[in-house]
C-alpha cells in the first residue's frame, strides 16, 4: 500500500447510511457505523468495499489469526482529516479464543460462519460525524488510477426500493429452568473459588424468512437501537453480521497510546424521565455491578500489562454510568502506553478475547463457559477491528448483535454472574439487552419473566 498513491477527495456531506443503503450488496462490503447520532462517542464512520486481499476461514486458531493479520497488514503513514484510510478490517469470532488459552471446546464450529474474516482494503468513504465533514480515499488498482476508481464508486445509482424489513420468529435456545440451573452451576464453581466471575449466555435463534434482507433489517436495527460500535460486515458464501455493539474492546493511536472500556451493569432505560433517571441511579449505587466491573477492570490491567510500558497502566474511569439507546451501563476505561516493539496485533493477541464477555480469572471462566453454556458462541463476543497502515486501530465486542447464514439467523446475549447475582435478575439484564435487538415486542411466548 504506498502512501503517496492516495487520493484524498472532500466530498459532500451525506448520512453513511444513505450510502450504505446504495453499497450494501457489493461482496467483500464493510460498514463501521458510529450510528448514535449526537453521541461523543460516535465520531466517524466508514464504509470500506472491493477488498484487495481477504483470509477467510472456517476453522482456526489464535495462531492463524494472528498470522493472517502480520501477512495482510501493510505499514505506511498518510497524513489524513481521518484516521482510517484504508487496511485491514475484519471479524475474530470468540472460537478462536480458547485455542489462545490451551481450552479444547465440547462445540462444533457453526459451518456457515466462519471462524475469522480479514480484509484488506483500499477503497474507503469515511464521515466525521462531529464536523459533518466526508472523504473518499482510494488508491490505484490494475489500470486503474486511484480517480477513476473513486469516480466509478460515486456513481452508484440509488439505494433500490427495499421492503420493510422481514420480522423473524425468533426462539430461546435456553427455557427459564435451564438458564437457572446454569446460573446457578457458576454461583457453585463461585463458592468453590474456582473463579470470582464468569459471562454466561444464551442464544436465540429464527429461520431465515425468504425476502429477508441483511441490509434492511441492519438499518432497522440501527434505527432501533443506535449504538457507537455498530459495525455490518458481509462474511461470505450468504451470510453476514449485523452489529449494535454499545462496547470498544481495545484501541491505539498510531503513537501506541491504548485504551479499553469495558462494560459491566446494565438497566432499561425507559420513556418516563423519572423512572429512566431512577433505572440509572439504581445501577449506580448497585455495590454488586460495581464490584462485578470492578474484577473485569483488574483482568484488563492484567492484559495489557502483557504489552504496555511498565507502570503506564492506569484506570481514569472506573464504573461510570453511560446512557445508550435501549439501557443504560456502567463503562470503566483503562489506558496505557504500548512499549517498544509491540504493536496493534501484539495488542490483540494479549487481550483477546475481552475480559468483559469471559470472567475472572479468564482461563478457568472460559472452560466454564464451554461447559455450561449449550452451543458455541461463533462469531458473537468475539471482535469487530480496523487496523490502518500506520498501526492504529480500534475494535468492537460483537454484542447486541445478529448473525445471518443462509438459513438462519442467530442472536445472542448474557451477563457476568458474580457471588451475589439473582437468577431472576440476571434474566431481566439479559432480556434488556437482547429485547431491543430482537424486536421484543414480536417475539414468540414473549410475557414476563419466568421467575
Amino acid at each position: 500500500m504506498s502512501d503517496d498513491a492516495l487520493l484524498i477527495r472532500e466530498l459532500p456531506w451525506a448520512d453513511p447510511a444513505d450510502w450504505f443503503a446504495r453499497l450494501g450488496r457489493r461482496p467483500g462490503i464493510a460498514f463501521l457505523d458510529s450510528a448514535a447520532s449526537g453521541d461523543p462517542r460516535s465520531a466517524a464512520s466508514y464504509i470500506a468495499i472491493d477488498p484487495v486481499e481477504e483470509a477467510r476461514l472456517m476453522t482456526a486458531t489464535m495462531d492463524d489469526a494472528i498470522a493472517a493479520l502480520r501477512r495482510l497488514h501493510r505499514p505506511g503513514a498518510a497524513a489524513a482529516p481521518l484516521p482510517f484510510t484504508g487496511g485491514l478490517i475484519g471479524l475474530l469470532s470468540y472460537d478462536l479464543g480458547p485455542s489462545a488459552l490451551g481450552i479444547a471446546s465440547r462445540h462444533n464450529a457453526d459451518p456457515a460462519l466462519p471462524a475469522m474474516v480479514v480484509r484488506r482494503y483500499d477503497l474507503v468513504l469515511g464521515f466525521d460525524h462531529r464536523a459533518r465533514r466526508a472523504w473518499g480515499f482510494a488508491r490505484p488498482r490494475g489500470a486503474l488510477s486511484a480517480a477513476e476508481r473513486l469516480d466509478r464508486l460515486l456513481l452508484t445509482g440509488n439505494a433500490p426500493a427495499q421492503r420493510p424489513a422481514s420480522t423473524p420468529g425468533w426462539n430461546e435456545e435456553t427455557i427459564p429452568d435451564k438458564h437457572r440451573a446454569m446460573i446457578e452451576a457458576v454461583l457453585g464453581y463461585i463458592r468453590a473459588g474456582d473463579i470470582y466471575q464468569a459471562n454466561i449466555s444464551t442464544s436465540f435463534t429464527a429461520p431465515r424468512p425468504e425476502d429477508f434482507s441483511p441490509i434492511v433489517h441492519y438499518l432497522a436495527l440501527r434505527g432501533r437501537t443506535p449504538a457507537p460500535f455498530a459495525a455490518y460486515v458481509d462474511l461470505g458464501e450468504g451470510s453476514a453480521l449485523l452489529s449494535a455493539s454499545p462496547e470498544r474492546f481495545v484501541r491505539c493511536d498510531r503513537d501506541g497510546r491504548i485504551e479499553t472500556r469495558p462494560i459491566k451493569g446494565t438497566a432499561p432505560r425507559s420513556r418516563d424521565p423519572a423512572e429512566d433517571r431512577a433505572n440509572g441511579e439504581r445501577l449506580a449505587a448497585s455495590a454488586k455491578d460495581r464490584a462485578e466491573n470492578l474484577m473485569i477492570c483488574d483482568l484488563l490491567r492484567n492484559d495489557l500489562s502483557r504489552v504496555a510500558e511498565e507502570g503506564s497502566v492506569t484506570v481514569p474511569q472506573l464504573a461510570k454510568l453511560e446512557g445508550f439507546a435501549s439501557v443504560w451501563h456502567l463503562v470503566s476505561a483503562v489506558e496505557a502506553r504500548l512499549r517498544d516493539g509491540a504493536d496493534a496485533i501484539d495488542l490483540i493477541a494479549a487481550t483477546f478475547p475481552g475480559g468483559s464477555i469471559t470472567g475472572a480469572p479468564k482461563h478457568r471462566a472460559m472452560e466454564i463457559i464451554d461447559e455450561i453454556e449449550d452451543s458455541g458462541r461463533g462469531p458473537f463476543f468475539g471482535i469487530v477491528f480496523a487496523l490502518g497502515g500506520d498501526g492504529a486501530m480500534d475494535s468492537s465486542i460483537i454484542i447486541r448483535s445478529i448473525a445471518v447464514t443462509p438459513s438462519r439467523l442467530i442472536a445472542r446475549a448474557g451477563g457476568g454472574i458474580v457471588a451475589d447475582s439473582d437468577p431472576a435478575a440476571e434474566y431481566a439484564e439479559l432480556r434488556a439487552k437482547v429485547d431491543p435487538v430482537l424486536a421484543a415486542e414480536r417475539m414468540r411466548d414473549s410475557g414476563p419473566s419466568p421467575y
